[in-house]
């Protein structure tokens, strides 16, 4: 009983990982909805976080979807994704106008 809720804990962590990031990526939707006259540096500042915080979702996800097979079986593998592909068109828009 005692390594379920260590098995538990450790998901709920990698599952509040996950949402902080995806967090981040509505900010950055946020920001660049809100201000279309973004200037240069807070544009590229944008683009390497979004670059960082892609590759651990990435990462974080994959791990997540393994540990859940590994620990919690086949039936409970689903887990949601957010969806980047508005983020990565503001981004490509807004690095075209600069």
């Amino acid at each position: 009983m005692a390594s379920e809720n260590k098995i538990q804990e450790y998901l709920d962590i990698l599952e509040q990982d996950k949402i902080m990031i995806e967090t981040h990526f509505a900010n950055m939707e946020r920001i660049l909805k809100d201000n279309p006259k973004l200037d240069q540096q807070k544009a590229f500042g944008l683009l390497n976080n979004f670059n960082t915080l892609s590759i651990q979702y990435e990462q974080l996800c994959n791990d997540l979807i393994n540990f859940i097979k590994i620990f919690k079986g086949k039936d409970e593998q689903e887990i949601r994704l957010y969806k980047t592909d508005e983020l990565i068109e503001l981004l490509e828009e807004k690095m075209n106008q600069i």
